[in-house]
């Protein structure tokens, strides 16, 4: 899988996951609330670097919303900055987090001049799904890694205010 799409899959490798057989069951409302994720990778094949900072929301209804940038570095372009966004549904099922993604959008804000020669937007897919398994979950840190490609993601929660 591309870089690009694995990026895009970001938001959602946090908020789905499967649990080490040793680790116990996972606590729903260590889930709730806002979370700050960050993550930076270089893919081999491309040489393409990106750099995530983005912010998702876990509600109590199954739903998420989140958004944030990317950085991307690309050879023979200038660096790219995309305002990205995503609303999406998550439950669990077992040892499985699952989240389905069907309202991602991906707004080139540095060069949007050129979109024409690379545009993220027709590179991502419109309904994403992914999973990962939790290395850690407790109710300040979560760390997964991505079923898909092992990448390791980690965020942190976000103190509520009041």
């Amino acid at each position: 899988m591309p870089l690009i799409k694995k990026l895009m899959l970001f938001p959602l490798v946090l908020s789905m996951s499967s649990f080490a057989a040793e680790q116990q069951s996972i606590s729903k409302s260590y889930l709730y609330g806002d979370w700050h994720c960050q993550y930076e990778g270089v893919d081999t094949k491309t040489k393409m670097k990106a750099k995530i900072d983005y912010k998702i929301n876990f509600m109590r209804t199954g739903k998420t919303s989140g958004g944030g940038s990317l950085l991307l570095s690309v050879p023979n372009f200038p660096q790219l900055e995309y305002r990205l966004t995503d609303n999406s549904a998550w439950q669990i099922n077992g040892s499985k987090l699952t989240l389905s993604s069907t309202d991602i959008s991906a707004v080139n804000v540095s060069h949007p001049e050129l979109d024409k020669f690379f545009n993220l937007k027709k590179i991502i897919p419109s309904n994403i799904s992914e999973s990962s398994t939790v290395i850690t979950l407790t109710k300040a840190h979560l760390k997964v890694q991505s079923d898909s490609d092992g990448r390791i993601y980690s965020c942190n929660k976000i103190a509520s205010k009041g």
